[in-house]
């Protein structure tokens, strides 16, 4: 190899380092209504699924808890990646010592005023995959309400599409007037 040659070669490896891969682009749509129709586990919205995980193509797997309430809808690309899940869990497996400990392991930042209590955080689950998710519960701690994003979703900011999953599925779900879900899906 002469020196024009390796001169070029270097010139063609500068410009492709410098012409990298770039991010994409901040994906900024907002969920809109997550619980328009039409809907996955009868309660959650399918463009806001598509939006939240980039997933096409899924399969949505929802659990009811007694007398039909809501319990859980599963969100995972037909590969078997889960990209959603959102739970109610009543009684909590926690109390509240349980869920401090687990903000502070997890440095989970406290959700905005209206929505507490709860935290939202990010941690690395199955495969090295960050996860993005909401605890969320009632002021006696007696149920959680939990919404768990995969990250993957280009430009999306998951812990900020997890935080208003749970803004609008709050009161539907974590109704403390009655003591039980406002939300009896068929």
């Amino acid at each position: 190899m002469n020196a024009r040659s390796a001169a070029i070669i270097v010139m063609l490896a500068l410009a492709s380092a410098c012409s990298g891969v770039s991010p994409p682009p901040r994906d900024h749509r907002p969920l809109g209504d997550v619980m328009a129709a039409p809907r996955e586990c009868d309660l959650i919205s399918t463009d806001a699924i598509r939006i939240a995980t980039g997933f096409r193509d899924y399969v949505a797997l929802g659990t009811k808890l007694g007398e039909g309430r809501f319990g859980s809808c599963t969100v995972s690309e037909d590969a078997g990646d889960l990209g959603l899940v959102i739970e109610v869990f009543d009684p909590s497996p926690h109390d509240a010592k349980d869920l401090e400990r687990t903000r502070k392991s997890v440095r989970g930042k406290n959700l905005p005023a209206g929505l507490s209590p709860g935290f939202a955080a990010r941690r690395t689950g199955p495969q090295g995959k960050n996860i993005a998710f909401v605890y969320g519960w009632t002021s006696d701690h007696r149920r959680l309400l939990s919404v768990k994003i995969t990250e993957g979703a280009a430009g999306r900011d998951s812990v900020a599409d997890a935080v208003e999953f749970f803004r609008q599925l709050k009161p539907v779900l974590l109704d403390e007037r009655s003591g039980e879900e406002a939300v009896d899906v068929g």
